[in-house]
This record gives C-alpha cells, structure tokens and sequence, in this order.
C-alpha cells in the first residue's frame, strides 16, 4: 500500500514539474488559505488552549464569591480564603493570589513591573517545581514590614539581573521595599492567567506596599484595617487542590455550608456572598469572560475558513481544467486496464502533493506572522497583556490535519470527474470536446467561490460602515486637545499626605505651562475603558429596603468640565473648596436628572451612595450628556463627585495645541517635581476614546482583508471558467464570426455567461450575508445588520471584479480569427 501511494506521489511530482505556471498558482492559493488558517488558530491556540506547567491540572479547582445572580464568579476576600484553607478537608490545599504593580529599581533607570501577591503555598498548591532556589514559608507572610522575600520571573531574573547564577539571596528594591531573592520561577511560568505574565511574586500581606491591578468588590461599613483583615474587600483568585479521593461535588458541597455559617457570622460582609467551585480545567480566565472570547474566537475562524474553502475550490477548479485537457491521457490508461480507483489514486496523489506544497508554505507563513503578533501588547487592562503566537506541536497538528483536509476537499470532485471518462468519445475527441458536465460542476465551484466572498465583503462593509458611522457620533465634548497622565506614587513609597500635596503642586505646574488652557484631576476620562460604579439612593424613587441603583461615578477636581470642554447647563461645577473640604456634593448630567427630577430642577435635591442611613450628597450643577462608556450608547445616567484624597493621580489637561504634541512637555513637568515618577497611563484623550471602537475597527479590517483576499481568488477561479470555456468553443466561436456575428456580439455573449455566475453567487452570498449581519449588530453602531448600503457596496464590488476577470477571455473570444479557427479544427 504504501509502495504504490510512494510511486503514486513521484508520478504526481512528476506531471506538476512539467506545469509549473499551474503548480505555483495551486500552491499559492493553498498556501494562503492554510497560511491564515493557521497563524489564526495559533492565536486561539496560545489565547484558549496552551498549557502551563501546573501538576495535575484535572485535580486543581477555582474558587469563586457570587454576590448576586448578575455577578455569581467574582473573587474572594483573604479573611474567606483563611476559612476556606481551614473548614474545607476535601481540599488537600488552597492558594490565593491577586496581580499587583510597583516600580523596580534595577539598572540605570527604574521600569514598572507587574507581579503577583500570593499565599506562601502558591507554588506548592500548583505544583510548580522553581528552577533556582526555594518558595516562601509562613513565617514570611506574618506582617508587612520594611524588608520581605521575592521570587523572580524568569524573564526579569534574565532582562534585568543578566541570568546571574547567584541571584539568591540578592537584594532588589520594588515600590521602595527591599526584597531578598529566595528563588527564580521555571520560564514556563508566567502565572495562572494566560496572557498577563506576572515577573515577580511576593508574600500576600506586602500587597498595601504595592498598587493593586485586578477584580475587586467592596462593601460598605467593613471593619477591617488593611486590605488583608476587610473581609468585604474581596481581590483575590482562589485555587484548591482536591485531596485524594475526593471530587468537585464534594468540595462544592463543604463550601455552601461554610458559606452559609459566613452568612450567619458576618451579615455585614457576608449577607449575599455565595460560593462557586469549578474544575480549573474548564477555565482560561474567567467564567464570564471565556464564553465572549470563545465565541469571537469561533467567529474568526469560520471567516479565515471561508478563506480556506474558496481556495479551495480555486484549485479544485484548476484541476478540474486540467482533467479536462488530460481526458485522452486517462481513457488511454482505462483501456489499457486501469480501474477507476486506480486513476482516482494516481489524480488524488497530484492533489495530496499540492496540499503538502501549499501547507508547508503556510506553515512558514504563520511562523513569520507567529513571530510578528507575539510583539503585540494591549494597555487596556490594568496590567500589561501580551502572547506567545509562536508555532509548536499542537498548531503544527492543526496545519497538517488542514492540509490533509484540503487534499480531500479539493482533490476528491475533480479525480472522481476525470477518472471516468467515456472511452469512445474521449479517444475520438478533439482539444475541444463538450465538457459539458464538468463545465457545470465548475460554475457550480466558481458560484460558491463568489458566494462566500460576498459574505466576507459585506461582513467588512457592515463594520466599516459601524466605524464610519461611530467616528462621526457626537460625543458631547472634543477630545482633540486633552491630555491623560496617570500616576500612582504608592509605588513610589508616598503616604496619603505627601501624594495629595504633590497632586496639587503638579496641578499648580501644569496650569502655568505655555499652551495649557485647563487642568484637573478625574478617577476617569469619559470612554475610558474603566467603569466605576456605585448604588444611589434617591428619595421618592427608592425605598429604604431597596438596593441601591447602579450608577457610573466619577471623582472629579475643579476646572474638570471646562477641561473636558463639557457645560454645566444649570447649577455650578465643583470646586477647589468642595475638593479640600470634602463637601457632600454633586453634579448629575440631563439624562441622570430627567430619571428622578422630571418634574422640575435637578439643582438642590439629595440622593444618597451608601444608603439612606448615610449622609446625603447635594446635586449643586447639571452637566451637559456626554458619552460614557461606548460610542454607540444611548445617553446613561452620570455622577460626579468631588476628588477624595488618593495616592493615585489622575491628570487631565486641556492645551491650546492637540495633546499628541502636548504630551513630551506634560511629562517633562511632572518630573521635574520628582524624576523618579512612571506613568501607568499618558495618552491624548482621543486614543482613549477610540479604544472604545477597537474591536469594530479590528473587525473591518481583518474582514475586509479576508474578503478582499477571497475576492482575488474567486476572480481567478471565475477568470480560469471562463478562459477555459472560451478555449474549448474555438471552432463555435469562429462559426458563428464567419456567418456574420459581430465581434460585439461575441463579446457580450461571453461577458453575460460571467455575469450570470455572479450574479447567481451574489444572490446566495446576500441570503448567507444577511445571517451574519445579524450576528454582528452588537458591533456596529448606527448601521443595522442589513444595512442596504453595505450590501451594495460589497455587491458591487463583486460585480466589478467579475466584470475584469471576464473581460479578458471575452476579449480574446472576440479577437478570434475564424479561418485559422476552422483550420486548427
């Protein structure tokens, strides 16, 4: 068996060297198909499926605090986790983590790092073996205090201390604490979530002495001290191992009934916490967050499948022309004894070495795309995100079990067509022939090839269209000329007095800048991609046993809304005095003031944040509607309170100039008040405000490109029928010139045979395009999913594509001399 697929294989090398201009076409089309196909499921494969080094992943489980149906997986508190790590016996361990940020001073300058705060059995709870040194013990995880232990990643072990062998034992200073080395990580770990490489770890109670980077809910009224002792205050990823014999039932089970004595202990705290258990082998990242990145995942790769599939039917075509022109040469080899399934063999081996051609293509071209993306980082999150989209063992499957697909899929129609030729008239035909049937199974290809085209474009259409659409949405203020600089002096040692007082110096240094129009302090920009929340209270809408409405919140300074270049339309803003003296103030916008005071002014009214027990804020000033979250957002309620004192600062500066411009001479400023500063944030407000349509643009563009990409293929396959065609009707065509037939008529009769098979491919393509339209509504703004402009773009562009992919072959129809055509004949 393997004999004959060996001489097979070399009889098909051998009948492609001798058409190379077909070989290079065929293989470059799959190599395309295959290449994308690939380079996309690596960034699914690294995104969703990688592994780490963890031991025994089937019998890790994470543990999570639900605190209402809306939010059932949120994390735990530290004062939980104790009473988790101590009731709970068919855990056999349990480990807490929460990701943190400081700033590491090493080298000539200092660089912002991001670690993790854990348990001291963190490594021994996931079974990480360290590759130098040893993990931390309990004794180091009593109380914070001047000096504690690191364990290094591998890669800052390696960029900053240069590999050095005896790092253990070493000091090195983050955030202003000196650390002593007791290990370095493995270089396969990076942390427990994908993406977020933590470069450092360190005992849990350090986490005050650094900033915080993660999921956290609060509760009011919390008695606790520190971040570690609030029981409300939960920040922290909760693993356990299940002990020996026991399963995910059994520990669920123990953990609602110390849930409930929770409940009981700690009403303050604990009155709606409920407990959730799940195998940590069903999660990447989060519950919530898996099934969106599932679904996009799953979204991407049908579209690059589409790629895939009308490449291959643009080599199915091709082969199909080329059986054509060999249907001598295979009735030659029937009557000569051949089977069916031996011609069939011999044509598939043809089809096979093209799919190895073009796989091993596409695997160089998603290593160099691999290499390319794992450059991407995002600053979305409060922690820098970044992949390794490198090709290994499990994208390399996927490639060859593509290119094995691909042999059949395009290989299999075309061999079973050309291996069962009508002896007589293929020994007796001509170069012409009828070709009837294959012809027909080729337009079908060539259909379906335009169809799914049509889908892509419209696809990319629809969400260029939703992009066009959201850039020129109204936000309710100009972006242009603000500036955002983030800082959070925590990391750099300050208490809450100094970190206020040089708040208000860099504000002071700021305003007096040359160019500089305003300046203030937010928690937020608006569309920034944080959402800060908090339940209001209003008297006359809600009732003492009610919970509070959620509501957007901002903490503002004074002179935030001329900075922002956003008018307050009744009432006043906030001001230096209502910042210093902490007043109970508060601005509302329209929408907010429409909800509750319909009936008259906003200005005057009380509403309440930590219910009606607590003390009332007053709404002194109505501020225009702006957007807040999104682009595309109907107007949202929104809250603006007065700046509380924080050792984060949060500028926002208003220049005559655009803030691209501003930006080197705003951080120069701020140095000066202290060099050793380093900015989490400081961008132009407008790069903010766009991240906001940044899957809508990645999506037009990827689309798009995919759609284009497919268009070019399904004009060569259209081209390849319709070339084809005309070269098998020669001898008609000159007939028909030499009984007097127009070369215009020539041309239109071919040019509508074209036009037919796209049209009939937009037709199809336009019922498969609507399906997707309406899957993508939740990305566009403005535009609906069945937006006709959209389909007539792509249609159009489809129609003028075939147009030039038939012109040609018309062209050469019409140019046919009828003399030498009936000659050749």
């Amino acid at each position: 068996m393997f004999t004959a697929l060996f001489r097979d294989m070399k009889h098909g090398v051998r009948q492609l060297a001798r058409q190379p201009g077909f070989t290079a076409a065929a293989v470059a089309s799959l190599a395309l198909g295959i290449g994308l196909n690939t380079t996309l499921f690596s960034v699914v494969s690294a995104v969703l499926f990688r592994g780490g080094l963890v031991a025994e992943p089937d019998r890790l489980v994470e543990i999570y605090t639900g605190l209402s149906e809306d939010f059932p997986q949120l994390t735990n508190s530290y004062p939980d986790y104790l009473d988790v790590r101590s009731s709970v016996d068919a855990l056999s361990g349990v480990s807490a983590s929460g990701y943190v940020r400081g700033i590491l001073a090493a080298g000539e300058r200092a660089t912002l790092v991001t670690g993790e705060a854990v348990t001291p059995n963190y490594f021994d709870v996931l079974g990480i073996p360290l590759s130098i040194g040893r993990s931390f013990r309990e004794d180091e995880n009593l109380a914070p205090g001047p000096s504690s232990v690191a364990v290094l990643g591998h890669g800052l072990w390696q960029q900053r201390f240069g590999s050095r062998p005896d790092i253990v034992g070493s000091a090195v200073k983050i955030s202003g604490v000196n650390y002593t080395v007791v290990g370095v990580a493995p270089r396969e770990f990076t942390g427990t979530i994908p993406g977020i490489p933590a470069e450092f770890w360190v005992p849990i109670v350090m986490v005050d002495r650094l900033v915080f980077s993660g999921v956290q809910t609060t509760t009011d009224k919390d008695p606790g001290a520190s971040r570690v002792e609030r029981r409300g205050t939960r920040w922290l990823f909760v693993k356990g191992r299940l002990a020996e014999g026991r399963t995910v039932e059994q520990a669920r089970a123990q953990m609602d009934a110390l849930f409930a004595r929770l409940r009981s202990a700690y009403p303050i705290t604990n009155e709606k916490a409920s407990a959730s258990v799940v195998p940590a082998s069903s999660i990447r990242f989060h519950p919530m967050l898996d099934t969106y990145i599932r679904a996009a995942s799953a979204g991407l790769m049908a579209a690059v499948a589409l790629v895939l599939l009308v490449a291959c039917a643009n080599v199915a075509n091709m082969l199909l022309a080329r059986g054509t022109a060999r249907r001598r040469e295979l009735a030659v080899r029937a009557a000569l004894g051949a089977s069916r399934a031996r011609l069939v063999c011999q044509l598939l081996s043809e089809g096979l070495v093209l799919a190895v051609l073009g796989g091993a293509s596409g695997i160089l071209i998603a290593w160099w795309s691999g290499r390319a993306l794992s450059g991407f980082s995002s600053d979305v999150l409060p922690v820098p995100v970044s992949f390794d989209f490198s090709v290994d063992g499990q994208v390399l499957a996927f490639a060859m079990a593509a290119s094995a697909a691909t042999a059949i899929l395009f290989g299999l129609a075309p061999a079973l067509s050309s291996s069962k030729p009508a002896l007589v008239p293929a020994l007796k035909e001509s170069a012409e022939g009828s070709g009837r049937r294959r012809l027909t199974l080729r337009n079908v290809l060539v259909v379906s090839q335009l169809a799914l085209s049509l889908v892509l474009l419209v696809a990319g259409a629809l969400l260029t269209r939703g992009l066009l659409a959201a850039r020129h949405t109204e936000l309710g203020f100009d972006p242009t000329p603000v500036s955002s600089l983030s800082f959070n002096l925590q990391m750099n040692g300050y208490d809450i007095e100094r970190a206020t007082a040089l708040r208000d110096r860099a504000l002071d240094t700021v305003r007096g800048l040359p160019g500089v129009t305003a300046a203030s302090i937010a928690s937020r920009l608006p569309l920034a991609p944080d959402i800060n929340l908090e339940g209001i209270h209003v008297p006359g809408h809600h009732q003492p046993t009610d919970e509070g409405t959620l509501t957007d919140v901002v903490t503002v300074g004074a002179d935030y809304f001329t900075t922002v270049g956003v008018p307050i339309v009744h009432g006043r803003a906030i001001t230096e005095d209502d910042v210093r003296q902490q007043r109970r103030v508060a601005v509302v916008n329209q929408t907010m003031a429409r909800q509750y005071w319909p009936e008259g002014s906003a200005v005057g009214r009380l509403l309440y944040t930590q219910g009606f027990e607590s003390e009332p804020f007053e709404v002194v000033g109505v501020a225009r509607d702006h957007k807040v979250r999104s682009v595309g957002e109907q107007p949202r309620p929104y809250l603006h309170l007065p700046a509380r004192p924080s050792r984060s600062v949060d500028l926002i500066v208003r220049t005559a100039t655009p803030a691209a411009g501003a930006l080197p001479m705003l951080r120069e400023a701020v140095w000066r008040l202290d060099p050793e500063i380093l900015f989490t944030e400081d961008a132009p407000a407008e790069q903010v405000a766009n991240a906001t349509i940044a899957p809508t643009r990645i999506g037009a563009m990827v689309l798009g490109a995919f759609g284009a990409l497919a268009l070019l293929l399904a004009a060569v396959g259209l081209y390849g029928v319709i070339a084809h065609a005309v070269s098998r009707r020669t001898r008609e065509v000159g007939i028909r010139i030499a009984l007097g037939a127009e070369r215009g008529q020539v041309l239109r009769m071919i040019l509508a045979e074209g036009s037919r098979l796209a049209l009939v491919g937009i037709g199809l393509g336009t019922l498969a395009a609507a399906g997707v339209g309406r899957v993508l509504e939740s990305l566009l703004y403005g535009v609906s999913g069945f937006d006709p402009i959209a389909y007539s773009l792509a249609a159009g562009l489809l129609l003028l594509v075939a147009l030039a992919a038939n012109l040609l072959p018309a062209l050469t129809a019409a140019r046919i001399d009828p003399v030498r055509a009936l000659r050749a004949e």
